[in-house]
């Protein structure tokens, strides 16, 4: 059989789609909830897809590995998100995010609109007014509906961090809960026992399926009282290896094997998977 020169575009354009649908097709809405933990080091970088397709990623980590990580979870042609969740902008958390403003383009931001002062604030205001991406502040009783069957719920700041100087930026954090059919994932970005206590004291629905461990697992944060508000089935701790600090602590370990709660660490395990159906789960 001959091949004109109108074919063989043909041919190579069909090869094209069957290449980015191979590639690409872990990236494909598949009607579930997947939550990555993703490893990034020493910091915390959480990327969501919807069972729609819809991606959310929660804080970028202390550089640009989450954009190698991003590639690992994103098909390599997708250069969209459409939420950035910034919980709080210590260095940890918000470094990597600068880059993600740089390569992906971001629909919209949710941030504490917290004071800071750094040159890596600067450097984060500069490229979301360069993007100029939409801008929202959490509050308290936020939802976020991402899609009909998928919402975030804002638990913490209890009031608004707008403009405020602090000097303790992990207590101002976003804390949020991931709600998708019965099913729910508690996250925490680094918020130590204060807020902890506070989030009991006031009541607030706490209970959930996962949660993600405050500030890495330090001993500042996931006391008893907490997990017992949690009840978790298991918990993820984003940390780097070997880091300076000693986290995650054997006293936070020991808290959450004395309550029964099994726990997955990026330091020893590398990226994690949660996969949610809306009544079952699995953890890759």
């Amino acid at each position: 059989m001959n091949f004109n020169k109108k074919d063989w575009i043909i041919l190579a354009g069909l090869a094209l789609v069957a290449v980015l649908f191979v590639v690409g097709g872990h990236g494909l809405a598949d009607g579930k909830l997947h939550v990555y933990f993703l490893d990034i080091g020493q910091g915390d970088a959480i990327f969501v897809k919807a069972g729609s397709g819809l991606q959310i990623l929660i804080d970028g980590g202390p550089d640009d590995t989450v954009l190698r990580r991003l590639g690992e979870v994103m098909p390599f042609y997708d250069r969209s998100i459409d939420l950035v969740v910034a919980t709080h902008p210590d260095t940890d958390h918000l470094a990597g995010l600068v880059s993600v403003l740089e390569k992906y383009k971001v629909d919209q931001i949710l941030e504490t609109g917290m004071a800071c002062v750094t040159s890596l604030c600067r450097g984060w205001e500069e490229a979301k007014e360069k993007e100029d991406t939409r801008v929202t502040l959490a509050y308290l009783g936020q939802e976020v509906e991402v899609d009909e069957e998928t919402s975030f719920l804002v638990l913490h700041p209890f009031e608004s961090q707008e403009g405020k100087v602090l000097s303790k930026r992990n207590n101002g954090g976003i804390v949020l809960k991931l709600l998708y059919g019965s099913q729910s994932v508690l996250l925490t970005a680094d918020i130590e026992k204060q807020i902890e206590n506070k989030l009991v004291l006031a009541g607030l629905d706490l209970e959930a399926d996962f949660l993600k461990v405050a500030h890495h697992g330090s001993k500042t944060s996931t006391t008893e009282n907490f997990l017992k508000a949690v009840s978790p089935l298991a918990a993820f701790i984003e940390v780097g290896a070997h880091n300076r600090y000693g986290h995650p602590t054997d006293e936070v370990l020991s808290r959450l094997e004395n309550f029964g709660i099994k726990y997955y660490r990026t330091d020893t395990e590398g990226t994690i998977e949660l996969v949610l159906d809306g009544k079952n789960y699995q953890i890759k």
